[in-house]
């Protein structure tokens, strides 16, 4: 009986022992503390944000005014703080006017708010409409307004010229473009065909 008690003993003091060693080692702490440092907390935002990843994302939209509107997108992604935006990748847009006309918009990016029907396109974007064609950095869609704002780096090449300036303004509805400059003093260069 005695060595049972013994035996018995020696384990609970083992068990202790261990117990100690595996719980309140200083070793132990630090390798907790750098597994807490891993940035599973950013990882974790990230996918908390994306509330939906659609491929081959398709919009169709219209106004009151009789424009028709079309985007699609190789990719789109919808963030949770942000559900009426969606950021688009591989972008090509067709507005499909009232007397039949079209304007064709292809761009590397596009962020597109859903309650307005504006649409913010960036990188390698090209403008095409009939025989012309403009390309720029940055194009916004202001469906509200029926106006697109080109801007930075614009190039236009039609039938009768060609056009480089700092920003143009297309009103849709009336056909009719403003062109400017950033700095008053720089003037907008034209080429122009007979």
């Amino acid at each position: 009986m005695k060595k049972n008690k013994i035996v018995q003993l020696s384990l609970v003091i083992v068990g202790i022992i261990l117990f100690f060693f595996t719980y309140y080692s200083g070793n132990k702490d630090k390798i907790v503390d750098i597994d807490k440092n891993i940035s599973i907390g950013e990882s974790g935002k990230l996918e908390e944000k994306i509330n939906n990843i659609i491929e081959n994302a398709n919009y169709i939209g219209t106004d009151n005014r009789g424009t028709f509107f079309e985007l699609n997108a190789k990719v789109a992604k919808v963030f949770e703080d942000k559900p009426n935006m969606s950021n688009m990748e591989i972008v090509n847009a067709v507005i499909s006017l009232k007397g039949g006309s079209k304007i064709y918009i292809k761009s590397d990016y596009a962020i597109y708010d859903k309650s307005t029907n504006n649409t913010n396109f960036m990188g390698n974007i090209l403008v095409t409409e009939s025989n012309n064609k403009i390309t720029c950095d940055n194009l916004v869609l202001i469906m509200g307004e029926n106006l697109i704002k080109i801007f930075d780096n614009v190039i236009y090449y039609g039938e009768k010229g060609f056009i480089k300036s700092d920003e143009v303004h297309i009103d849709i509805l009336k056909n009719e473009a403003n062109i400017f400059m950033f700095e008053k003093n720089d003037k907008v260069r034209v080429q122009y065909k007979n």
